[in-house]
C-alpha cells in the first residue's frame, strides 16, 4: 500500500462582504433618523388629536351642564369620566 502525501492547498476565504463604506454608514444613518423624526411627528399628531377630542367631549358635557340637563353632581361626574376613556 501505498500513501500519496500532498501538500494541502491554501484556501483563500473571501468574505461574502466587506467593511461598511462610507456611503452605507451615512445612508443607514439617515434611515434612521427619518425613521424617528416620523415616529415623533405621528406620535405628536396621535396625541395632539386625542387631547381635541376630549376637550371637545368636556365642552359638550359643559353646555350640558348649563341647560340644565344633568340633575345631580353624580351624574355630571360620571358624564366626565366618558371623556377620560
Amino acid at each position: 500500500m501505498s500513501f500519496l502525501l500532498h501538500a494541502p492547498k491554501k484556501i483563500v476565504v473571501k468574505p461574502k462582504h466587506g467593511e461598511p463604506t462610507t456611503v452605507s454608514i451615512l445612508l443607514i444613518s439617515v434611515a434612521i433618523f427619518l425613521a424617528i423624526i416620523l415616529v415623533t411627528h405621528m406620535s405628536y399628531m396621535w396625541m395632539e388629536s386625542s387631547l381635541n377630542v376630549s376637550s371637545g367631549c368636556k365642552d359638550k358635557i359643559m353646555g350640558f351642564l348649563q341647560r340644565g340637563m344633568y340633575t345631580s353632581p353624580e351624574q355630571f361626574k360620571l358624564a366626565l369620566s366618558y371623556c377620560e376613556g
